[in-house]
């Protein structure tokens, strides 16, 4: 809601895209309102209004965060496609930027998941996805509909500690606040400086990366990458790091949530020259090192479901 007055105060035409997670099991009949709340508001501003209701795949009963969110960003392309929209802007905050950043730390998504929630980046063909609140601390946006006197809803899910965000959310962000003497926002706020300069350092060490992975490789198709492994014994640590992930996304592209003790381990077999092993990097995603006395490769291949 405070993206939309936003967009509106600065006089952007919008069409306003709500995605319907449809979870019953959690919010039962919230889903809908949350429909109906914002359809009621677009249609009051007499601003453009499409909604999509996606159906989860359920384990143990429970909805995997990764596939509510990859199901969400289908929906807003989906969204924008049809409604001739160049961009889709979500409202991700400060805040969350902070929490995604920690969430990163914890399972290990080494430098790169310090930099959090990417400000912008493509959604797909031609359409980019935007984060104008990237800066901003989640309580500010509050403040915006409260000078507004606009209402809002709260997600009564975002309260359930079964989600480790949550438990970040509620628990963490105060905890931290306290040892530093600082409002969570102001850390937040502080951290988002901090990230960019990790995006900016980022950005250059991947072209760099990038140049080397492309230059050995000596066989690629759509589900399949692989490496003359020798070439990466001539590289810096930082960028052998950075060629064996970005191989991994050529064939996996959402391949975002790589452990650095995996990439580690795969980087010391090459270096050691050590005997054939094979790893689980995720579910869909295999990697081979064949042996230095095997032809010496790094195969990355896609797992088909």
């Amino acid at each position: 809601m405070a993206l939309l007055w936003w967009l509106l105060a600065l006089g952007r035409d919008v069409v306003v895209g709500h995605v319907n997670h449809d979870l019953h099991e959690l919010r039962p009949g919230q889903c809908d309102a949350d429909d109906g709340f914002v359809r009621e508001k677009c249609a009051e501003l007499g601003v453009p209004f499409v909604s999509r209701k996606i159906e989860l795949s359920r384990k143990n009963g429970h909805v995997n965060e990764l596939a509510a969110r990859e199901g969400r960003y289908a929906a807003l392309l989906e969204m924008a496609l049809e409604t001739e929209c160049d961009r889709v802007a979500t409202a991700h905050t400060a805040t969350d930027g902070l929490e995604s950043a920690l969430l990163n730390l914890m399972r290990g998504a080494g430098p790169n998941g310090w930099r959090g929630i990417a400000p912008r980046r493509v959604l797909g063909g031609e359409i980019e996805l935007v984060r104008p609140f990237w800066r901003v601390p989640r309580g500010a946006t509050r403040q915006i509909l409260r000078d507004a006197g606009w209402n809002w809803r709260e997600d009564a899910s975002n309260l359930d500690a079964m989600f480790r965000r949550n438990r970040v959310r509620a628990q963490l962000l105060p905890l931290l606040g306290e040892i530093s003497g600082q409002h969570p926002d102001d850390l937040a706020v502080r951290y988002v400086k901090n990230a960019q300069i990790t995006r900016d350092e980022a950005e250059f060490l991947d072209t760099t990366a990038y140049t080397a992975l492309f230059a050995m490789i000596c066989k690629r198709d759509d589900d399949l990458v692989v490496l003359e492994s020798w070439k990466i014994n001539t590289l810096d640590i930082a960028i052998q790091r950075r060629v064996l992930r970005r191989a991994a996304q050529l064939i996996v592209p959402d391949a975002r949530d790589l452990a650095s003790e995996k990439i580690e381990t795969a980087r010391l077999a090459v270096e050691m020259g050590a005997k054939r092993a094979v790893w689980e990097w995720r579910k869909d995603l295999r990697v081979e090192w064949t042996g230095a006395g095997a032809g010496n490769r790094l195969r990355f291949w896609r797992v088909k479901s």
